[in-house]
């Protein structure tokens, strides 16, 4: 057509009749274009739907599908685009183009990362089709909505596990999750060999082999290990981009994984100004899945957390002995000392770990050259506050608290080794 328009504009020089070959030429590109729109009404024959999973994980690219099924006679070029939330969700294009048979269906698929857990919904479809003779467009608007559920990232969660149990480290603390030494369960019995302790020779197969045996314990299973997560201010910064909060959830799916893994038992408890959840412990799929569900949309807020309410409800709920993986952080002193206070409510008879994550900002700021008067003070507060937050850290430990404080990228690397570490050296 704009061939023969650019004939009909030379034509038209010729015998000096432009602008009626002008006025004819667009009427007939219009009237073709209304007949092509007219005669291309396919919208009842394309049928669509949402198609694979409602469950994404945070940070990963994760496919959002559509299943277009083509009832006309005739082949349809068709374009997609997607009603995305507006927030926490990243994408370089949603506009999926494709041509799809007559009477077949085609899949449709464009990338999404989240950047929050929680419940989104995700709304109209835009649909778009090319007529039948190739001029018009057509347009409609499929309603589609659908909530997805942002979850912690699960896909990570085998690969922590992999990578954990061949980290150096991890091994020296246990063989294969069996944490076979120390323990109140008798495993099976063994050579005596040099360092073992002489309590643990048994005389009677001494006796029988001539040649000393020593029994051989592992930890005692279905140990009850709570994981405490504070949704309070602690937990209100982002580390390298990410969220201080996702990274301490996808933590404790990990650290969950690892202690039913083991044979133990794992508990949640979600604590602001008051307590928000508590999942008593337990193991096996639909244990993991409650703990899942009640993880996947929790989020910080600015507020102070109540030490004094999530501890004492902690003792009115567990009667047995656990091992307590608190999650938490303090920027002063006076934060520090309103938990110390109230901490032995529950380190009088469980085991408490407290786990903190690097401030790198403040490391960042103590470690860099002063130049003028402001890097000079800027410098001296954080020197002054690090130095204040080590002295908590080392009151705790004295206490018999162990505080462990890890750089973000090896949270979970560090969380699983101390859980294997006091399994094999406590008896809880």
């Amino acid at each position: 057509m704009l061939l023969t328009g650019v004939l009909l504009l030379i034509l038209s020089m010729t015998f000096n009749m432009s602008i009626l070959i002008f006025i004819i030429y667009n009427g007939i590109c219009i009237t073709l274009l209304l007949v092509d729109y007219s005669s291309s009404n396919e919208k009842d024959n394309i049928i669509i739907n949402r198609y694979g999973h409602d469950s994404l994980s945070i940070y990963e690219n994760e496919p959002i599908s559509f299943e277009v099924y083509n009832k006309s006679q005739r082949e349809l070029y068709i374009e997609l685009k997607d009603e995305t939330p507006e927030h926490h969700f990243k994408f370089t294009d949603n506009v999926m183009k494709g041509i799809v048979p007559p009477h077949e269906k085609k899949i449709f698929t464009y990338q999404v990362m989240p950047t929050k857990r929680g419940a989104f919904t995700f709304g109209k479809l835009h649909v778009k089709y090319l007529g039948k003779y190739k001029l018009a467009m057509r347009h409609f608007k499929v309603n589609l909505n659908k909530e997805f559920k942002i979850y912690p990232n699960m896909k990570n969660l085998r690969k922590y596990r992999l990578s954990i149990t061949n980290n150096r480290s991890f091994k020296q603390g246990q063989r294969n999750l069996r944490m076979i030494g120390r323990g109140t369960s008798f495993e099976s019995l063994r050579e005596y060999n040099h360092g073992d302790e002489y309590r643990k020779i048994n005389w009677k197969a001494t006796a029988r082999g001539n040649k000393p045996i020593v029994n051989q314990y592992e930890p005692e299973k279905n140990q009850h290990v709570h994981i405490f997560i504070d949704t309070g201010r602690p937990m209100s910064y982002t580390l390298r981009g990410y969220r201080k909060l996702d990274m301490v959830v996808n933590t404790a799916l990990v650290l969950s994984d690892v202690v039913n893994q083991n044979g133990d038992q794992s508990g949640l408890l979600l604590f602001n100004t008051q307590v928000d959840n508590m999942i008593m412990p337990g193991k096996g799929p639909e244990h993991r899945n409650k703990i899942l569900e009640a993880l996947y949309h929790i989020d910080h807020t600015n507020e102070t957390s109540n030490y004094d309410d999530a501890f004492y409800y902690f003792k009115r709920k567990e009667r047995h002995r656990s091992l307590i993986f608190l999650f938490t952080d303090f920027d002063t002193l006076e934060e520090a000392e309103n938990m110390l206070k109230v901490l032995p409510v529950i380190s009088k008879n469980n085991i408490v770990v407290i786990v903190l994550i690097k401030n790198e900002s403040l490391e960042n700021i103590s470690n860099q050259k002063a130049g003028n008067k402001e890097e000079i003070f800027n410098k001296g507060v954080a020197m002054e506050l690090l130095d204040e937050r080590q002295k908590i850290i080392n009151l705790l430990n004295r206490r018999g608290i162990l505080c462990v404080e890890c750089p973000a990228e090896k949270l979970e690397y560090t969380v699983v080794n101390r859980y294997i570490q006091v399994k094999n050296r406590t008896y809880f």
